[in-house]
Order: C-alpha cells, then sequence, then structure tokens
C-alpha cells in the first residue's frame, strides 16, 4: 500500500522547492544582462568606459543644469 501523505508535507516540499526558484523579475533581468553582453558595440562602449573612469577622465554632476552646461 502507499504511504498517505499529509497535507504538511506537500506545503513543506512546495516551500522547499520554491526556495531554489527564480523569480519573474530575475529571469527578466537575466534576459536583458545576456541581451547587452551579446550587443558588440554596447560591450565596447562599457569597456571604453571602465578605462575612462579608471584613467580619470569623468566629471561628477549633480544637477540637470550642470549636465547641460557640459554639453
Amino acid at each position: 500500500m502507499a504511504e498517505a501523505i499529509s497535507i504538511k508535507k506537500v506545503y513543506n516540499e512546495l516551500k522547499s522547492i520554491e526556495k531554489n526558484m527564480a523569480t519573474k523579475k530575475e529571469i527578466e533581468s537575466l534576459i536583458e544582462t545576456m541581451g547587452v553582453m551579446n550587443n558588440p558595440e554596447t560591450m565596447r562602449q562599457i569597456a571604453s568606459s571602465m578605462e575612462d573612469i579608471k584613467s580619470g577622465r569623468v566629471k561628477e554632476v549633480s544637477s540637470v543644469k550642470g549636465l547641460m552646461s557640459e554639453m
């Protein structure tokens, strides 16, 4: 005869499974990240920006007015 399964046991098993599941938001974020990483031009721009930061070629802007004056 099959073992009886309680509702509590099923609930606990589902909670255990849920802990390891990715959320919709996490999946969407992963897809967006993969899209960026698979775009060579975007990755080149990111690398270039990182090099600018390392070399100190940055300016701090704290307002829209300040940003507009830099253009």
